[in-house]
């Protein structure tokens, strides 16, 4: 019988990510796909947050904002349709999460799985199997057995330490393994939040004076690109209305013409005909006085040639806010929409996923390497379920929270939030404040919403680590995190260089030493200097990895546009200035801070029992 460490059901955003990063970790992994050929209907339309820079981590980075999308631009909440001036914006083209990357990404789903599909090769432990359907598994305290019927429909069993169903929300492995056997199952949140919208993908094409000579705009001047912005407006669109709430945008590459539009169904509608309603909904916002265009059009209604509109999907959807009551059984886990689902007001369905995959997939590995005891085991899963728990609350809050703006059904209530809002959007200051509040990276854990998380709170841990740009002596600018977090399956330990002396390697050496930390946890190799002043000159010899920040301007002279917002000093003010040594897990999670050898000595120890 086929053995591997990992199985994953399901090769959609979250189950590539996870089977990538395994890879990434040499660990071997089996990732079994229904579907032969990537699903070309775009689900998901946004990658946002950290989940941006976990592509990065995942090997996609440089073709997110290329071949699967753009930055999202701004936000806009606006009374009626997105042609009406919005009454509150948010512009997230700036760094509020400190993380050197774009914050939002409207994405084309299919191309966002082919990238990672494209990267899988590079990775000789990880296998992806397309056309195959997972018919049963079972399971011992140690290993699971998967039975599949694969593209030749030969049915084939393969043994594995670990399961994870990232097949979504009907899945195999919830659905029919889970639920029954151990009772796992999506409920309701806090938040009740179910409601049916339909959701229309279109492909736009734009007009021409060749292909549309009519058309009143050319007249004036205008090009097809100045038609296309003024009927299909940049950034993503909350229109609120008291009687259809409607969520709009575009997507996908730049220029790709794709848009997305959500709109409400109410008690009084019929389905019969769900592109008939459309047209009938969406059509007048297509219609544009031409006195918004010049004074000789006063009298002429610009419509936008529907011809020029491809419906590609226009179907309802229903929507829900839930979360698995149990994220785990024995060594068979969900991720992804497998574990929970979110309405469509915050785009944090993919984002989540993409971090529940990174959040276990160094865990795993470190777990098998290790060989660790069931009872460390279930301690170890406990904690991870409770801290994805938590980053689902997160998530979830942002979502109420664009939702009760945009489903907003009391006429009056609707009308004063409008007006305050206007009012504080008077002043640039507050706009600021607000922007920065809602867009800057909230999630910390604590012992209260993780008792078992893998942190220590009264250590400084719980918080992710800023991302930056940094340079090595020589070497070209690179974003932190790749030259931080080396090895993802260990634990790295940062530095905070500000004196010459901080350099020594003999003190971490010997702190390693008397910590009995395994080699599979922490090495020296491990080890990297933030060199916060510039004063690090290399050794050939000396065997440390040591980095400076890089200012905008030094970027810029590298030929580096960094993201608006961007402080070369982020990674030095997220601690005090006593802190020395930063214990790092792969996702970014501060395990613990340090001020000199015997506090790093006492983190460590904790960090050995954890995993013992």
């Amino acid at each position: 019988m086929e053995e591997t460490s990992v199985v994953i059901v399901g090769a959609g955003p979250s189950g590539l990510a996870l089977g990538a990063l395994l890879g990434r970790m040499n660990v071997k992994v089996v990732i079994l796909e229904r579907d032969t050929e990537v699903c070309e209907d775009p689900r998901g339309i946004v990658v946002n947050g950290d989940a941006v820079r976990i592509s990065y981590q995942i090997g996609i980075g440089e073709g997110l904002t290329k071949r699967i999308g753009k930055d999202i631009g701004v936000l806009n909440f606006h009374r009626g349709n997105f042609h009406q001036s919005p009454f509150m914006n948010f512009d997230i083209r700036v760094d509020w999460a400190q993380q050197a990357v774009s914050n939002n990404v409207t994405q084309f789903q299919p191309n966002y799985e082919r990238e990672i599909r494209a990267l899988l090769p590079e990775f000789p432990s990880c296998a992806l199997r397309t056309g195959c359907e997972v018919i049963s598994r079972t399971q011992d305290e140690e290993h699971t057995v998967v039975e599949y019927v694969g593209q030749d429909g030969i049915k084939r069993s393969i043994r594995a330490a670990w399961l994870v169903g990232a097949d979504g929300k009907t899945g195999v492995v919830r659905k029919r393994f889970l639920e029954p056997e151990a009772g796992i199952k999506q409920e309701e949140s806090d938040w009740k939040y179910v409601g049916t919208w339909v959701a229309a993908n279109l492909k736009i094409t734009d007009p021409t004076p060749e292909s549309h000579p009519e058309f009143p705009l050319w007249k004036l001047g205008y090009t097809p690109e100045q038609v296309h912005e003024a009927f299909w407006p940049s950034g993503f669109h909350f229109c609120n209305d008291s009687k259809r709430p409607a969520v709009s945008g575009r997507f996908g590459p730049a220029g790709s013409g794709f848009w997305r539009h959500e709109y409400s169904v109410e008690p009084e509608d019929s389905l019969d005909n769900v592109q008939k309603q459309f047209w009938e909904l969406f059509g007048p916002w297509m219609i544009i006085s031409g006195s918004k265009f010049s004074r000789t059009l006063r009298k002429t209604a610009v419509e936008f040639p529907r011809e020029c509109i491809e419906i590609i999907r226009c179907r309802p959807f229903t929507f829900a806010t839930k979360v698995v009551n149990r994220w785990f059984s024995r060594k068979t886990l969900l991720i992804g929409d497998a574990a929970h689902v979110f309405p469509p007001f915050g785009g944090q369905g993919i984002a989540t996923g993409i971090r529940d995959a990174q959040s276990l997939g160094w865990r795993l590995a470190m777990m098998s390497k290790l060989n660790v005891s069931k009872e460390t085991r279930e301690k170890i899963l406990v904690g991870w379920s409770q801290e994805r728990r938590h980053s689902w609350q997160v998530a979830m809050n942002a979502t109420k929270l664009n939702g009760s703006i945009v489903n907003q059904r009391s006429y009056w209530g609707g009308f004063l939030y409008r007006t305050w809002m206007r009012l504080l959007w008077a002043f640039p200051t507050i706009v600021r404040f607000r922007t920065n509040r809602s867009f800057k990276d909230k999630l910390a854990f604590d012992h209260t919403t993780c008792p078992d998380g893998f942190f220590l709170g009264n250590a400084g841990g719980g918080r992710k680590i800023p991302q930056i740009w940094v340079r090595k002596h020589k070497e070209e600018p690179r974003l932190s995190d790749s030259g931080l977090l080396r090895n993802l399956s260990h634990l790295s330990l940062l530095v905070l260089a500000r004196n010459a002396s901080d350099f020594d390697r003999t003190e971490i050496a010997g702190v390693l030493k008397v910590s009995d930390l395994s080699d599979d946890i922490l090495t020296m190799e491990d080890v990297t200097y933030y060199d916060i002043n510039n004063m690090y000159t290399e050794q050939s010899d000396s065997g440390i990895e040591a980095y400076h920040p890089c200012t905008t301007e030094e970027l810029r002279k590298e030929g580096i546009t960094p993201i608006n917002g961007y402080e070369h000093t982020a990674m030095q003010d997220r601690f005090p200035r006593s802190a020395k040594f930063v214990l790092v897990r792969p996702d970014f999670l501060v395990h613990s801070v340090a001020a000199n050898g015997d506090e790093l000595l006492a983190n460590l120890q904790q960090a050995r029992a954890y995993w013992s």
